[in-house]
């Protein structure tokens, strides 16, 4: 297989992006309506500007999009493929917890 260096490094960044629990809750829960940032903070109990930064960094890497609806941005899944990769890895993680191998 030939390595396709900005290939995996994309996907790199993508997995950094992963690696912060408060991103992956808003992905999940953007997984099944739109949100602004508001609804966001009430549904996952945190404050406006964490929110924020973390719908920034998770808009730049395309994994979510923004709809501004008057005075209100509304965040949706802008790839909804990215929860499959989640949805992977919990279930490796599921594994690991119940001390199973794998195909058990």
């Amino acid at each position: 297989m030939a390595i396709d260096e900005k290939l995996f490094d994309e996907t790199h960044q993508i997995l950094k992006v992963l690696s912060n629990l408060t991103r992956i809750k808003i992905l999940y829960l953007l997984e099944d309506k739109p949100y602004n940032v508001s609804e966001i903070c009430a549904e996952l109990g945190l404050e406006q500007s964490v929110v924020s930064h973390q719908l920034k960094i998770l808009r730049e890497l395309q994994l979510v999009s923004a709809t501004r609806v008057k005075k209100n941005n509304y965040y949706q899944l802008d790839d909804p493929h990215i929860l499959q990769v989640i949805n992977s890895a919990m279930g490796h993680a599921e594994h690991v917890i119940r001390g199973k191998k794998h195909g058990e």
